[in-house]
């Protein structure tokens, strides 16, 4: 018998879905189409075939799942970074005038981690821009097109397609789309009908994305006066705009909604501010309430949630810590600003923005223990932190110190 095909793949469509599975045990392959990669065959029972192949999405060197709920691996492409446990090393692209040039977003695929995003900025426009790798840092390639992209992020049904936030400077600030992996970029389509309606928007200071769903997406604003939220729920074709509701602009604006913990839901909202504090929506942006007088540092702010449900916010005085999804928050450790926090499943790295500086940690068990991870100083610390869970590897984004790179110790 024959089972059923594999499913086309998302976004871009250059690749079909797997032929079925023939035999009485099923055990006949699937082959991806065009520009996918092999598929492999279901395991009937009985007389049943085994179904086809599961679609793919890019060329046959770095396809994906068009449907990718965990990443690719373990392991990384030959000539990748050697990288000694427990150790920073420098991965930046080489040549790049770091201290005149600055990290800002970092972001790795969350379907091939050997696929990292950066995002660099500069007084001088010609000192920034996007980079990417494909190889973990081993080598980068500079991307055309946006000058001064702030964060990115990445579609995890189809990570060629992905929104990136560009601002403070340039000739290229907005909100960017791309659906071939960085290569071209264009406006979405409803963003110069939201800019007329909400005065000059373009300016943009942050990107988040709704965890289950990639369409919907929230935007804050550098420029003076521009305290605005944009929200758009169609993947950018049109947007809703929530104004205000005592605080100013240069904000940090995310999703407290975390469905594999069953917290928070995609109305659920934190915008964290330059002087006004961090505040908490439940309905969509409808109303707002204070939760804390600690808002973000300079630059921008980023939270993060612990296997327990514990979330962490950096802040522009000091980090700060909610175990009841950010309705109350208790500041954390030594006092400065923060922009980058993350963790690796057993322990949490942060680091003031500003150096001489070092990387702090604190287990995710803990949160309150704050210690320096090793001797290491550098000139500055994370804009935004990334993890590639698979292999155990964090990646930091530090300001003017470049691209940083630790081999998580077992």
């Amino acid at each position: 018998s024959t089972g059923a095909a594999g499913a086309a793949a998302n976004g871009d469509g250059t690749s079909s879905g797997g032929s079925a599975g023939t035999g009485p045990l099923g055990t006949g392959s699937g082959t991806g189409g065009a520009g996918g990669a092999t598929g492999g065959g279901g395991g009937g029972k009985g007389d049943v075939g085994g179904t086809g192949g599961t679609a793919m999405v890019g060329t046959d060197a770095g396809a994906v799942r068009s449907k990718c709920t965990t990443p690719k691996g373990p392991g990384l492409p030959a000539g990748a970074p050697a990288l000694t446990p427990g150790t920073w090393k420098d991965i930046s692209p080489p040549g790049w005038p770091f201290g005149a040039a600055f990290t800002q977003g970092i972001t790795v695929d969350p379907c091939n981690p050997a696929v990292i995003y950066l995002s660099t900025s500069s007084f001088d426009p010609s000192q920034a821009g996007l980079f990417k790798t494909i190889d973990a840092g081993a080598t980068w390639t500079k991307l055309g097109k946006l000058d001064e992209p702030i964060r990115i992020r990445i579609d995890p049904k189809n990570t060629q397609h992905l929104y990136a936030g560009d601002g403070v400077r340039g000739g290229t600030e907005g909100f960017w789309i791309s659906n071939d992996g960085g290569a071209t970029w264009a406006v979405s389509k409803g963003w110069a009908a939201a800019s007329k309606e909400a005065g000059y928007i373009d300016d943009v200071y942050d990107v988040n994305v709704d965890p289950t769903d990639f369409a919907h997406v929230l935007v804050a604003f550098h420029a003076f006066g521009q305290g605005d939220v944009l929200e758009t729920k169609d993947g950018g074709d049109t947007w809703i705009v929530h104004k205000p509701q005592g605080w100013g602009n240069g904000n940090a604006i995310n999703f407290l909604f975390k469905p594999d913990l069953g917290l928070g839901d995609a109305n659920t909202w934190l915008i964290g501010t330059q002087g006004s504090g961090l505040f908490r929506t439940t309905d969509a942006g409808a109303n707002w309430k204070k939760v804390s007088d600690i808002g973000i540092q300079h630059g921008g702010g980023t939270i993060y949630y612990t296997k327990a449900g514990v979330l962490y916010a950096t802040g522009g005085d000091q980090n700060q810590r909610s175990t009841d999804n950010g309705v109350t928050w208790t500041k954390i450790g030594p006092g400065g600003g923060y922009n980058g926090i993350i963790g690796d499943g057993k322990t949490l790295y942060t680091a003031k923005c500003f150096g001489p500086t070092s990387m702090i940690t604190s287990l995710e068990t803990d949160g309150l223990t704050w210690k320096d991870f090793n001797a290491q100083k550098f000139s500055q610390g994370p804009f935004e932190l990334a993890v590639d869970s698979v292999n155990g590897i964090v990646y930091s984004g530090s300001w003017g110190s470049g691209v940083l790179a630790l081999k998580v110790a077992q």
